[in-house]
């Protein structure tokens, strides 16, 4: 059976409610070995930890999602103030990433929107420096945003950020540059087994192995073969597939190395 690692999931939503311990019970024996609860905001990060506290498999991320940033610096301070009392008490060592957060323009674009984002987007990355934790990146219709924030804000004169594309979407060019010029993850979700997404599979093909892993986005972006259905976690299967059939080795192979890039990314021996 080969081992899967999630690096992105929300199994703390209420599309888990009715089945959530059964749902888990499956993925585990599906060779589900690894989960990462991604965090959103206050409500959804206190979930994720919750969550990760149920299972040596589960750990968790806390973070302010662009979609949720409010245009109210005291929204935003709270969030951090949270953030950081978590960080501070993981006596446990659950929370291994911050995030997930980033740019998103897509569900709303306005000045005020971006000045927030940015600042929410700066406030991950100190914490990332400050716990020396990787960052968890959304970006929607922002390629030249997100790559010029990189550009500015990931590495300081001692010390290199390291952190993930979730869902990435972009194309082979976006991601040499995330890989090679920041030493950042992509991370393969459902889309990628979509038809039309020619790009991500270029991506797929023109990347080294060793800068990609492996997500749900759960509930969201279930594979082809389910596609429209609650995702979960052993759904990944169909992704490792895809990724060993561009990379033209065996489906066994191509699992344990992006097995192991997960576990790289998260500092996890």
């Amino acid at each position: 059976m080969i081992k899967i690692f999630d690096t992105h999931t929300h199994d703390y939503f209420p599309d888990f409610d009715m089945d959530r311990e059964q749902m888990l019970t499956n993925d585990f024996k599906h060779g589900v070995h690894t989960k990462i609860q991604v965090g959103c905001d206050i409500n959804t990060s206190k979930q994720a930890i919750e969550l990760a506290q149920t299972s040596k498999k589960i750990f968790a991320s806390v973070g302010l999602h662009p979609c949720n940033v409010e245009e109210n610096f005291e929204i935003l301070e709270k969030n951090f103030l949270f953030f950081e009392h978590q960080l501070q008490n993981d006596r446990d060592q659950k929370i291994v990433a911050i995030g997930e957060t980033g740019f998103d323009f897509y569900h709303k674009d306005t000045p005020e929107m971006r000045t927030q984002q940015k600042i929410s987007f700066e406030k991950h990355i100190e914490l990332c420096k400050k716990y020396a934790l990787p960052i968890i990146i959304h970006t929607r219709n922002a390629r030249n945003e997100t790559l010029e924030f990189l550009k500015n804000n990931t590495i300081t004169k001692n010390k290199e950020i390291t952190g993930v594309i979730h869902c990435f979407s972009e194309n082979a060019e976006f991601a040499k540059i995330v890989t090679q010029n920041f030493n950042f993850f992509i991370s393969i979700g459902g889309a990628a087994t979509y038809p039309k997404n020619h790009d991500i599979r270029d991506a797929i093909k023109e990347t080294p192995i060793e800068y990609i892993v492996t997500e749900t986005d759960s509930p969201y972006l279930a594979p082809q073969s389910v596609r429209g259905k609650r995702n979960q976690s052993k759904n990944i299967h169909e992704i490792i597939q895809l990724i060993a059939t561009i990379k033209k080795m065996s489906i066994e192979e191509c699992s344990d190395i992006l097995f192991e890039n997960a576990k790289r990314l998260f500092s996890m021996n």
